[in-house]
């Protein structure tokens, strides 16, 4: 149900802030709405935005008469306040515009996170078709018509945390648009190729750190070096990064977990406390840029005939002086992220970093393998855990990855070694509203799962009268029940799909769980990086106390402060994966969670989000996704985004290092005080 609330007037007016031209959107009060559970109150000082349950609310802002012509300016900008006095906050900001045959197409979103109290300013880009737009079936930042924006959003996005008193509690004030622009005539394709230089960078935009020669590496390189001489070890650091000056705790020569005054944290082999702040896919260099059959023209100079072109290869040997740069690489690497504040190496990271023995790694011995076993004809990320063949991988996994990966091998004794992943966002088949159980009567009568559950109603209801009865179907016999591909929508069939989904669940993490324990029984079970909404449902997280000793989780979110607590188990959580992005460095994608309009709202973003995880009692650690940005035109399933430590040409984003590193040198005395500040070294 839509309930409309009331908004102040809002006169139109321009004005000059700090040399910045800005104007006040006109607001109509009959055009402005909530959407589910949200509530709006319209005072003084502004408008005061409260979301309880987060799932379907937001606030709708519609523009008057229809549209907003927007194409002469360049933000979207609004004041937010926290009025939370001990919630951190986060919000989504999302501009819709209103596109030929695309009704309500999104033109972008921005998100922001708040401590208690907190005053920031949220601002969103606008893509104007005139100023970023590209020649059609080039790729290029995504635009959308400006002169018809409809509406402007505000929500929260890929809610997991569940209904809280005052868990969105913020004032809106002040929403306008920024700085004046005077259209022009956008490129045509002889201007706007090539757009890809021989270092996989944009050509049509400039930044400071851009690289445009080998010399320009040069200088990065040794300038770095300078800075990595005159940098200390974080003072509260021993030499795994555990809390050097913390308690003493019992020491066992591995990593383990334990609860200490109401928090859980890593133990370090030395018997202190640790708290894993790392960095994901830490390499030489990842996806390559593809070469498309007859898009030679995109760039600006490749091999001749090259399938797939690898820029950040070309700017590693120009900067390192030799083809062999590898070991002066990783050296260099573990130096970075040492200096940045980390000290952990997280997940598809190489072995080269860790046989450095500097600093601490997870390490994944499976990354969902389509070669095992999985129920036939099913689109979802899972297996068949009853196939005899599954089974027997499960118990030979660690030798398997073992031989083919020595780093594998090396972390049965290596103290650096924390614990294992297994397998990466499997869909458990209950992100549609239903269970794996649904796939599995899809399945042929063949297929092991299929057959185990069919064994188990035998057991429960002895003759196909009674289940026929209970699930409201006519099967003829049991084996008509294991030919049907039919899910049935009766009351009785859901019960008895819950109880498999249970033992699916069951089984997998319990396979999971006695591989590396059987092998390994001093290394950590680090769990199956459940994506936000799966790591809170209650089978998967049962399971996950059950037979994990830590549960992992991929959020993608301003902030994770109210992760949930009371609904889920009292046991150790890792971040496996977070990022932010922004558009200020020629990339075409922010991310999967944009954080405003330059690198200094991406570093705040950081601190917010690692200052949300510090003070929560379950986190563990947080490890961000990914340590490169992607390619300019996406890696093999497009995915293209603006989320690197590093860009593509090996520089470092110094405002997101700086606030990383002010992370690592005082995380463990923000967590022990456990007090959403904004310093991190404390107010």
């Amino acid at each position: 149900m839509v309930r409309r609330t009331k908004w102040i007037a809002v006169v139109a007016l321009l004005c000059l802030a700090g040399g910045v031209r800005a104007e006040s959107l006109a607001l109509d009060a009959s055009r402005h709405a909530t959407r589910g559970p949200a509530v709006v109150e319209s005072t003084e000082q502004g408008l005061t935005l409260k979301i309880d349950d987060p799932r379907n609310a937001a606030l709708v802002i519609n523009a008057p008469e229809g549209d907003w012509d927007l194409s002469r300016w360049d933000i979207i900008a609004v004041d937010v306040e926290n009025l939370s006095a001990d919630l951190q906050a986060r919000l989504l900001m999302s501009i819709y515009a209103d596109v030929a045959n695309q009704p309500g197409d999104r033109a972008n979103n921005v998100g922001i996170g708040l401590n208690p109290g907190e005053k920031r300013t949220l601002r969103v880009k606008l893509y104007h078709d005139w100023k970023y737009g590209h020649p059609d079936g080039v790729p290029g930042i995504r635009v959308v018509d400006t002169r018809r924006v409809s509406r402007i959003e505000f929500f929260v996005q890929w809610p997991y945390e569940s209904t809280t008193p005052g868990l969105v509690n913020c004032r809106l004030t002040n929403l306008r648009v920024e700085g004046s622009l005077t259209p022009t005539a956008p490129k045509t394709e002889a201007a706007y190729l090539p757009f890809i230089d021989e270092y996989g960078q944009f050509i049509h935009d400039d930044w400071p750190a851009k690289v445009k020669s080998a010399e320009d590496l040069k200088k990065n390189r040794a300038r770095e070096l300078a800075e990595l001489d005159r940098s200390s070890r974080p003072d509260q650091w021993n030499r795994f990064g555990g809390w050097a000056n913390g308690p003493q705790l019992e020491a066992t020569g591995a990593f383990r977990v334990e609860k200490y005054q109401g928090k859980w944290y890593f133990v370090d082999p030395e018997g202190r406390l640790f708290f894993s702040h790392g960095v994901d896919v830490l390499s030489t260099y990842n996806d390559p840029l593809k070469v498309l059959p007859g898009k030679e023209s995109w760039f600006k100079s490749i091999p001749p005939d090259a399938k797939v072109y690898q820029p950040t290869e070309l700017a590693l040997q120009q900067k390192y002086g030799t083809a062999d740069y590898r070991p002066a690489y990783f050296e260099t690497l573990a130096r970075r992220l040492e200096h940045w504040g980390f000290n952990s190496i997280g997940n598809w990271s190489r072995a080269e970093l860790m046989d450095l023995g500097r600093t601490p790694y997870a390490l994944q011995l499976t990354d969902y393998d389509w070669k095992m076993p999985r129920l036939a004809g099913s689109k979802i990320k899972f297996y068949d855990v009853f196939d005899p063949a599954y089974i027997r991988k499960f118990e030979m996994l660690i030798a398997d990855a073992a031989q083919r990966n020595p780093i594998v091998q090396k972390s049965l004794t290596d103290p650096m070694c924390i614990g294992y992943f297994i397998d990466n966002e499997l869909n458990f088949g209950n992100r549609s509203g239903g269970t794996v159980t649904d796939e599995v009567m899809k399945c042929p009568p063949t297929q092991a799962s299929k057959l185990e559950l069919v064994s188990d109603l035998k057991k429960k209801y002895e003759t196909i009268g009674r289940l026929n009865e209970s699930w409201k179907t006519e099967y003829a016999d049991w084996d008509g029940l294991l030919q049907s591909v039919v899910v049935p929508a009766s009351e009785g069939y859901k019960a008895d799909a819950a109880v498999f989904f249970k033992k699916v669940v069951d089984q997998y993490f319990r396979l999971a769980r006695d591989s590396i324990k059987s092998v390994a029984p001093h290394r950590l079970y680090l769990g199956t990086r459940f994506i936000s909404t799966d790591a809170v449902r209650p089978v998967l997280r049962e399971a996950s106390q059950e037979f994990g000793d830590v549960l992992t989780v991929n959020i993608y979110s301003h902030s994770a402060a109210n992760f949930p607590v009371e609904s889920m188990p009292d046991m150790p959580v890792l971040i496996g994966e977070f990022h932010f992005g922004v558009l200020d460095r020629g990339m075409f994608h922010a991310s999967l969670a944009q954080a405003g309009i330059n690198q200094e709202d991406r570093a705040t973003a950081y601190t917010r989000f690692m200052q949300g995880v510090l003070v929560h009692p379950n986190f563990v650690g947080a490890h961000w996704f990914q340590y490169r940005d992607q390619p300019l035109t996406g890696r093999g399933d497009s995915e293209a985004y603006q989320i690197g430590f590093v860009d593509v040409a090996d520089t470092p984003y110094e405002e997101l290092c700086r606030a990383a590193r002010e992370v690592g040198e005082h995380m463990y005395s923000y967590r022990a005080a456990g007090k959403l500040t904004n310093n991190m070294a404390g107010e």
